[in-house]
């Protein structure tokens, strides 16, 4: 995956599941708090109809009352102290009970609300009724049913802030609003409560209702599953739609870095199709223009070219043969000093050299010309006559230009040679130079006699330092190996990237033993090492060495597949390891 891919990522999780998961988080705070609402609500409503209910019920009872102490025979008993007669009128009205004097019927309640009934006869009052309907745990059932209470709310008493004990619930104390809503703790398990005003005149009880918190959480629950539904279903949307843009824009984007790698290569043909209106379509045609001219412009340049290098014949074969940079200062001053007829010349490289041709210090004129190509300086040369003519200058810039061109050309090739024989990343020889090398040394080696060590290293777990940290951390490895082997060869060895994480150490002049002593030594240093990556802290790394001898393997396949074969044992022995091809053991500590 691109880094521009990672991005559009990094965008769509910022702007579309951020945003998302917050408005979730809202909406289930907004949700639970509605739902409490609701169930608070709902527990008013139940509490007012149970109050109501017993209020009626009350009402009731006095109203039997009344109509009991008006009955002629309930006076007539009561005047006579008949308490039978008493005792069995009010026993078919349970809720009453009679005071007359020093006559009781009737036992009070613990918990009751009551209404006084006077009794007044033909010689004044004769005593009271009492009306009172006890608040027990079976009438508050019987009451919860009378008022429609639902089944998962549950009338109980309270005191205060204290839920009192019932037949089903323990006590426990409930933290209130001011509205007489809060929660408490009953059997282990929380419950929603709400608390009415007292209702009784005897013990000051109040009645609540109560309700398992569960309900609340149970609905917010379904209904924040239904809402994380549709917000899934939405993000999988955006989640399409970013995914085929994206795609669309990683895909202009390859097709334009595609384009601009060939063109590095060389290939000045390469064109960027055009598709649609938009902007990349814009760029896709400026990236074309651009290609054109850059391919025009180098036609150009080749021509000019071509004719700069047949003027330069017209100086001088080697002027326009040798890629030696040194060999080109000095036939520029001896061809500036020729064609000019100066008395003498110097020129001096981007080095310091110095080449001097006739004799500088005569002459009364002086002439003095910067070689330079682009912004690179080439050298200067400094002429000195009697007299320069103009055609003699123009001669001279025309020669410096040439000579200019050919400095940097022999520059160029210099780098190129050095970029052919070199690997770009670690400053190793590349995988041609080292075949050469080794080609050279196992021809030494025959023709002397001499002993030849090959040892083939491969990075552990290579694949995952670069899947882990990122390409750019696998570079950073194969550098710090690269700088351990520089610090650990000799000038006669040659240290080179065979492919990929795999090196190769051409060890002339030194044994098997040898070879894995050093190797050993290279590991040792390697696996020390803390190799600082970008955007994180230091990694470390191992490698695996696998060491053969040519005197042993008698030809260049054999040494390979010996080295290679060494090297594939060390990776299966557990990796971090030198195995030599002779099967010796190395010491770590005579290593150190």
């Amino acid at each position: 995956m691109t880094s521009l891919a990672r991005r559009l990522i990094v965008y769509f999780v910022l702007l579309a599941v951020v945003p998302l998961i917050a408005v979730f988080l809202g909406f289930t705070a907004v949700i639970e708090r509605s739902e409490q609402r609701r169930i608070d609500e709902g527990l008013q409503a139940s509490l007012r109809s149970a109050i109501a209910t017993y209020d009626q019920e009350l009402l009731d009872a006095q109203r039997s009352a009344e109509r009991l102490a008006n009955t002629s025979a309930f006076q007539r008993a009561l005047l006579h102290r008949d308490r039978a007669t008493l005792v069995s009128l009010i026993a078919d009205s349970p809720h009453l009970r009679l005071n007359s004097g020093r006559l009781r019927i009737g036992k009070a309640p613990a918990y009751a609300t009551e209404r006084r009934v006077e009794i007044v006869g033909t010689k004044g009052s004769l005593g009271e009724l009492i009306a009172a309907i006890p608040l027990s745990s079976s009438y508050l059932d019987h009451l919860a049913i009378v008022a429609g209470i639902p089944s998962n709310e549950k009338l109980v008493l309270a005191h205060g802030d204290s839920v009192l004990r019932s037949a089903s619930l323990s006590s426990g104390r409930a933290e209130l609003s001011g509205s007489g809503i809060g929660s408490v703790r009953l059997n282990g398990k929380d419950y929603r409560v709400a608390v009415s005003h007292p209702v009784t005149t005897r013990g000051s009880i109040e009645v609540a209702i109560a309700t398992p918190e569960s309900r609340a959480l149970h609905a917010a629950f379904s209904i924040e599953e239904r809402l994380l539904l549709l917000l899934l279903g939405l993000l999988v949307l955006m989640g399409m739609i970013a995914f085929f843009e994206g795609r669309g824009i990683v895909r202009n984007v390859g097709a334009l870095a595609a384009a601009a790698r060939a063109i590095a290569r060389g290939h000045l043909e390469e064109r960027v199709p055009v598709h649609g209106r938009d902007e990349f379509a814009s760029l896709a045609v400026t990236f074309n223009e651009m290609a054109e001219q850059l391919e025009e412009r180098m036609k150009d340049l080749e021509l000019e070219r071509g004719r700069l290098r047949d003027a330069t014949l017209r100086f001088g074969e080697g002027l326009g043969a040798s890629h030696d940079a040194v060999q080109l200062l000095r036939v520029v001053v001896e061809s500036a000093v020729g064609a000019t007829r100066a008395t003498g010349g110097i020129v001096i490289g981007p080095q310091g050299e110095r080449f001097v041709a006739g004799d500088p210090e005569k002459g009364k004129e002086r002439s003095e010309w910067s070689l330079r190509a682009g912004r690179e300086h080439l050298g200067t040369l400094i002429l000195t006559s009697d007299e320069f003519s103009e055609e003699e200058l123009e001669m001279v810039a025309l020669l410096c230009g040439h000579a200019a061109v050919a400095l940097d050309n022999a520059r160029l090739h210099r780098i190129v040679e050095k970029q052919a024989l070199v690997d770009g990343l670690t400053g190793l020889a590349n995988r041609r130079r080292t075949e050469s090398a080794l080609d050279e040394e196992i021809v030494r080696a025959s023709r002397l006699g001499s002993e030849l060590t090959l040892v083939l290293l491969d990075i552990d777990h290579f694949k995952e330092v670069n899947d882990r940290y990122g390409h750019a951390a696998g570079d950073a490895v194969l550098k710090e190996l690269a700088l351990v082997l520089v610090h650990s060869l000799r000038e006669i060895d040659t240290a080179g990237r065979w492919g990929g994480d795999e090196l190769a150490l051409i060890l002339p002049g030194t044994d098997t033993t040898g070879g894995a002593q050093l190797s050993e030594r290279i590991r040792q240093t390697l696996e020390r090492s803390r190799i600082p990556i970008e955007g994180g802290g230091p990694i470390s790394a191992t490698a695996s060495f696998g060491v053969a001898s040519f005197l042993r393997a008698g030809s260049r396949e054999r040494l390979l597949a010996a080295a290679d074969e060494a090297l594939y044992r060390a990776k299966g022995a557990g990796r971090n390891r030198v195995e030599s091809a002779d099967g010796e053991p190395v010491d770590p500590g005579v290593v150190e």
